[in-house]
């Protein structure tokens, strides 16, 4: 009898161990105060970076049955400390913000793999949604980066001032550092 409570005992104990690993989600409420989304490009030939200032995303990951991301963030909040860029990102031809003051990314689909995770999701800018697939690597006890190409004129960004590219680079990429909450 006392065996057998002593092997209930112990797989009592082994199973509360492993259950988050099997059974519990990895989530993650991350935000500007603890990471950052940075951009970068070209105008005329010249590199140009910034950032998002405020935004907020919950990363639920597998092995949660239902694995999400989820992210919202204020495009008025896009700063690259020029003052030509940073006046001009609000307006009408591109972020828009009178009409669209935050972009979002909703996940469709993250699968794990040896670098983290692989995911699809929506990007929607100026309310024009458009499929983007990006790695996540690292883990949530380093953090996680990423980076995320995006076709500006594929939202319509910039479209009506620059519609073949020529001045500003047609693919901007987001780099996204994940640092560990």
């Amino acid at each position: 009898m006392r065996s057998k409570f002593c092997v209930l005992v112990l797989a009592l104990c082994v199973g509360v161990a492993i259950y988050p690993w099997v059974a519990g989600a990895t989530t993650l409420d991350i935000s500007d105060q603890n990471s950052r989304i940075t951009f970068k490009g070209e105008h005329a030939g010249m590199a140009f970076s910034g950032t998002f200032e405020e935004w907020q995303s919950r990363l639920i990951l597998p092995p949660s049955k239902s694995p999400s991301i989820e992210a919202v963030f204020e495009l008025a909040s896009a700063k690259t400390g020029d003052w030509t860029y940073d006046s001009t990102l609000p307006e009408e031809d591109w972020f828009n913000i009178e009409k669209h003051p935050k972009g979002k990314f909703q996940a469709t689909d993250i699968t794990s793999n040896a670098a983290g995770f692989h995911v699809k999701g929506e990007l929607t800018l100026k309310g024009i949604g458009q499929p983007v697939e990006f790695q996540l690597i690292g883990d949530a006890e380093r953090g996680f980066k990423a980076t995320i190409v995006v076709d500006r004129l594929a939202h319509k960004i910039g479209y009506e001032s620059d519609p073949n590219a020529e001045w500003v680079s047609q693919e901007i990429v987001l780099d996204l550092i994940i640092n560990h909450p």
